[in-house]
């Protein structure tokens, strides 16, 4: 019986240095910001009665997810395609509910500058992220499958080892 080789989980390509510290001053700047909007907001809004803490919540799972993904770019781990995606869906439903909520006028053209400045180019930045990672992803499969046709196929030996008796 041949002994199992561990191996250690599939990771990516070095991100740029400075992408990861991004990620995590996002996510740890959200958190004062989101604060902010629970002592701010109005416990009831047109919808309903815990607009404040929908908002609250929204930005808290924002901050986990910027977070997340930049422990995955630092780790190098192919999860962090997904957690990317996930980062880049919030943003943009972020961008459309502030929009949508905001009243006309300077509430309104201000959640727009914000949607063009900051929500969607940082969305369209994850979703780069996750491109890159899903064809990172797919060479290093393709150099596996080739590696393994390329690898000489080991031999069991024909004859057991010699016993003394």
């Amino acid at each position: 019986m041949e002994p199992t080789e561990k191996t250690a989980p599939p990771t990516i390509p070095r991100p740029r240095r400075w992408l990861a510290p991004l990620f995590f001053l996002v996510g740890a700047g959200l958190l004062p910001w989101t604060i902010y909007l629970v002592v701010t907001l109005p416990g009831r809004h047109v919808q309903s009665g815990y607009y404040d803490v929908a908002w609250g919540g929204f930005d808290i799972a924002l901050a986990t997810l910027f977070v997340t993904t930049g422990i995955g770019l630092v780790r190098r781990r192919l999860w962090v395609q997904s957690t990317a995606t996930a980062t880049a869906t919030l943003l943009v439903c972020d961008a459309w509910f502030d929009i949508l909520s905001s009243r006309p006028g300077g509430d309104r053209f201000f959640a727009i500058a914000l949607a063009l400045v900051a929500e969607l180019p940082a969305a369209a930045g994850c979703f780069l992220i996750a491109r890159h990672v899903e064809e990172a992803a797919e060479r290093a499969q393709h150099y596996a499958l080739m590696a393994r046709r390329l690898r000489p196929r080991h031999r069991r030996a024909a004859a057991a080892p010699e016993t003394q008796g």
